[in-house]
């Protein structure tokens, strides 16, 4: 008994001294500087700050992973789906102290006192009340506990999918906090670092879940280990990607990879490659094995995840260390201001801003979408080259004009803004809807039988029930135009263009309204019955209406922000013909007349289309149906 506990033990705190061994190594520089400035705090602020980080990534991970793990890999109705939630539980009460700890450790660090000196009570009370950052402190421990409270008592798989959606939002106030939130000199990498917190936890604390529940899954560990590893393999993903987009906004230049922001910037790439070997093993080795020998292969399993676990908790200490080492871009003096001139049609693919996000769910995109067509075409199947040609020329599209000279210029031209909204509504959906990827997925995705969440059931319980309701065209066109109304007369339309959050807000909304409005004017949208032509057409005049108003209401108001950026949302200067005294206001709605005139026509053009090939269909169905009955009339007599 002793024997099976002290393996346990010895695994855990192997793990944990990895953790606490490259926090100390990677922020002992950074720590001495912090010592001879805020010469009042005390080691306890210093060094509590980083370790409290690293525990609140640890419990992060061990609340989400599990969570994570019993939505799509555990069956509802067993142990280990239980354990599982229990182990979230215990993780969430762990990370709600630690969330109060960098609350009160933030503090003290900010107001450069010790801790619970004299008189630090109110003016603690007055942080959390007053300052954006106590508020998110206290925001972050509101949720965190309302998590714990939650995992203690749910039961079904969308209370589970709900809390793990509340537990993933409690890693956005503390990415609010961080130097990633940008300011006057230091762009916003907001989303790319929540994107890269999430994927960590997600892997870490699935791995570390399976780990534990080995011997309560028995035979079903091969199962879960293989779903396991479809989250792993796109954590990774997430991880790389997000990881490249902070740190080059944070480095700034290849010199800042010399600073101590940078090296430990580069050790994490390190532990992310080691981690990556780490994986195909697990998929290429643990897997057969598991299939192959089950017995033997639990021990391997665990002695590969527990070797896993050690090098990610590393890099959760390198990580800790890195978000309390300011990056050389903020020591950088402020960027001179760029002269705005009319952007051409070679900016928009020589101009690149890559966004983690959409890189990833582009490539999401194309791998799912292949990997659909591979597995009907092996089991004897046949899919229209020209659906998969749309569906990858969309996903093309969608890519640079969520990374392109657009993504760059609409944060200081309206009219890049709204051609930017435009593709995202009208050109890319009539691309993508045509790639008809929810028949492709219900083709060549098999439903699942144990009650876990697969491809199928994900889209069965998200997507469909919304395009069924949305099978009348007016319907989505009521949709689209509040949908306009949100983008373009409430502050999103200014907080879009200044943050990440904003503009990846405005970009999923956008994309989504749009698809349904298309997917609406397809001969039978959904399940539910076939629209009419005449109800199509009426939708597409409706919305030219739609478009028509707005357009005429940008051009003219092409001022209609707030006073703080009407005049960086004009161009005034900089022109390519070099005449300062000429002011170009920018063809805002003129863009929208243009891009959708072109798109509703190609719209109605197809609406037709469709038509008369259902109605030649009919005709000849009748016509063999009528050459059968005379056959049958001129045999009988």
């Amino acid at each position: 008994m002793k024997k099976s506990r002290t393996k346990p033990v010895a695994a855990a705190a192997m793990i944990l001294a990895c953790g606490l061994l490259a926090l100390f190594i990677a922020y002992s520089t950074q720590a001495g500087k912090e010592a001879a400035l805020l010469d009042r705090t005390g080691a306890a602020v210093i060094w509590g700050l980083p370790v409290a980080k690293l525990i609140f990534n640890v419990a992060a991970a061990g609340t989400v992973g599990p969570l994570a793990l019993a939505l799509f890999a555990l069956p509802p109705k067993g142990r280990a789906f239980s354990k599982a939630l229990a182990l979230a539980g215990v993780s969430a009460v762990l990370w709600t102290a630690a969330a109060a700890a960098i609350s009160v450790l933030t503090f003290h660090s900010l107001a450069n006192l010790p801790l619970f000196s004299e008189g630090s009570g109110a003016i603690f009370v007055s942080f959390l009340t007053d300052v954006d950052a106590g508020r998110r402190g206290a925001l972050t421990v509101l949720i965190t506990a309302t998590v714990a409270l939650l995992c203690f008592g749910i039961q079904g798989q969308l209370a589970v999918a709900v809390t793990a959606v509340l537990a993933s939002s409690g890693l956005i106030p503390l990415a609010l906090n961080s130097h990633a939130a940008g300011g006057a000199n230091h762009a916003d990498s907001t989303v790319s670092v929540v994107m890269h917190m999430a994927a960590a936890a997600i892997w870490i604390g699935g791995l570390a879940a399976l780990v534990l529940l080995r011997r309560t899954l028995g035979t079903e560990l091969l199962v879960a280990v293989r779903r396991y590893s479809t989250l792993a393999l796109l954590s990774f993903l997430a991880l790389a990607l997000s990881g490249v987009a902070a740190g080059l906004t944070g480095i700034g230049t290849v010199q800042g990879l010399a600073s101590q922001y940078g090296l430990i910037l580069l050790a994490k790439t390190a532990v992310l490659g080691l981690l990556g070997l780490f994986g195909a093993l697990h998929r290429r080795w643990i897997l057969t094995k598991l299939e192959s020998t089950p017995g033997k292969a639990r021990t391997a399993f665990a002695t590969l995840a527990v070797a896993e676990l050690a090098v990610m908790a590393a890099g959760s200490g390198l990580a800790a260390a890195l978000a309390r080492t300011p990056p050389p871009t903020v020591s950088q003096a402020a960027p001179a201001q760029v002269s705005l001139r009319v952007p051409g049609v070679v900016d928009v693919f020589s101009s690149w801003k890559p966004d983690a996000l959409w890189i990833f769910l582009c490539a999401v995109a194309v791998f799912l979408y292949a990997a659909g067509v591979r597995r009907i075409r092996n089991r004897g199947g046949h899919w229209p080259a020209y659906r998969a040609g749309l569906w990858f020329t969309g996903v093309a599209l969608l890519f640079l004009v969520t990374n392109g000279g657009l993504r760059v210029y609409q944060e200081y031209l309206i009219s890049a803004h709204v051609v930017t909204q435009m593709f995202l509504i009208a050109v890319v959906p009539l691309l993508l809807v045509p790639g008809a990827p929810l028949t492709l997925a219900r083709l060549a995705v098999a439903p699942r039988q144990d009650g876990t969440i697969g491809g199928a059931e994900a889209l069965t319980t998200t997507l469909r029930p919304v395009l069924s309701a949305a099978s009348a065209p007016y319907f989505a066109a009521a949709g689209l135009a509040a949908v306009m109304a949100v983008l373009y007369y409430t502050p999103l339309l200014d907080y879009s263009s200044r943050t990440q959050f904003g503009y990846q807000g405005m970009a999923l909304l956008a994309l989504f309204s749009g698809s349904l409005f298309t997917a609406s004017l397809a001969p039978r949208a959904a399940d539910g019955p076939a629209p009419s032509l005449a109800s199509r057409l009426l939708t597409i005049g409706a919305v030219a209406a739609l478009y028509t108003v707005h357009g005429w209401a940008l051009a003219q108001q092409a001022d209609q922000l707030p006073d703080s950026r009407r005049q960086e949302w004009v161009v005034t200067a900089g022109q390519p013909w070099d005449q300062p005294v000429l002011a170009l206001v920018e063809p805002a709605g003129m863009a929208m007349w243009i891009i959708a005139a072109g798109t509703l026509l190609v719209a109605a053009a197809a609406v037709l289309f469709q038509a008369r090939r259902h109605r030649d269909a009919g005709a000849r169905n009748r016509s063999a149906s009528e050459r059968a009955h005379d056959l049958v009339m001129s045999s009988e007599s």
